[in-house]
């Protein structure tokens, strides 16, 4: 694990002004795009990007869910957001990523049983993971995002429901903290079950720049088999705060002999 081709990177968070530039630099850097489908973006364009550049993307978030409900009370925003998984699903498949990144909700779910609807649309959503051969990832938030399966205990519990092996939990660092539980304690708790760890600092600051203490979580990651990520809200100088990010991540792999 001395060098970084494990690593990843949120496309916002990468420098550059499109999407072939970002996937270049992190190419140079031996590391990979996990790609933001805003519903901007058409296949083919990716396609050619990653194509001509030689650059991975091995993980794609479902973005649009910021503002679309699977789990919504209007029927048409919840067809919205499942055609949006199922396209972002596609994607991610063609262009021979693994994972979809996910959340159920921000905001409180208007859906009358929630949690029992969303459970048969994730049922749904791992039958066509399974078919194209990806991976579904239900990202936990916190509670100041949330208050449908805050938590990754939360998340853990609804995907044992779910009951698919292409629908898994994975973690993000920073809405860890933010609920208040001990972020190496739970990451530990959940390793094996996780497919993806994203590392951010309190305030969506790169890692380092924040008040977390990432040299024991990065400790976990011997031996842990999914995909590692940094990802941030950068500032106005985003490839200063990219450098700084990664050498945390090299500074920390390095302490922990990895």
């Amino acid at each position: 694990m001395a060098g970084l081709r494990w690593l990843g990177c949120a496309e916002y968070a990468v420098p550059g002004r499109s999407l072939i530039d970002k996937l270049i630099f992190l190419r140079d850097r031996g590391m990979w795009l996990e790609l933001a489908n805003d519903g901007t973006k058409e296949m083919r364009e990716v396609m050619s990007a990653v194509g001509s550049t030689g650059a991975r993307i091995l993980s794609v978030q479902a973005y649009r869910l910021h503002d679309l409900q699977l789990p919504s009370g209007d029927r048409g925003e919840v067809e919205a957001a499942l055609r949006h998984v199922l396209e972002t699903m596609e994607m991610a498949a063609g262009v021979g990523a693994e994972n979809v990144v996910t959340t159920a909700a921000y905001g409180d779910p208007g859906m009358p049983n929630a949690l029992e609807r969303c459970v048969e649309i994730y049922r749904a959503l791992g039958k066509a993971a399974g078919d194209l051969g990806v991976t579904v990832s239900v990202e936990p938030l916190g509670r100041n995002r949330t208050s449908f399966i805050p938590g990754l205990r939360d998340v853990v519990a609804f995907v044992s429901r779910v009951g698919s092996e292409w629908v898994r939990p994975m973690a993000d660092t920073m809405h860890i903290h933010d609920n208040g539980d001990p972020v190496y304690d739970v990451i530990a708790r959940h390793l094996d079950l996780l497919s993806e760890i994203q590392l951010r600092d309190t305030g969506s600051l790169p890692p380092g720049s924040g008040k977390l203490d990432f040299s024991k979580i990065v400790e976990l990651l011997r031996g842990y088999g999914g995909l590692v990520c940094l990802e941030y809200t950068p500032g106005r100088d985003a490839e200063s705060d990219f450098a700084a990010a990664v050498a945390k991540v090299r500074e920390l792999i390095s302490r922990a002999q990895l």
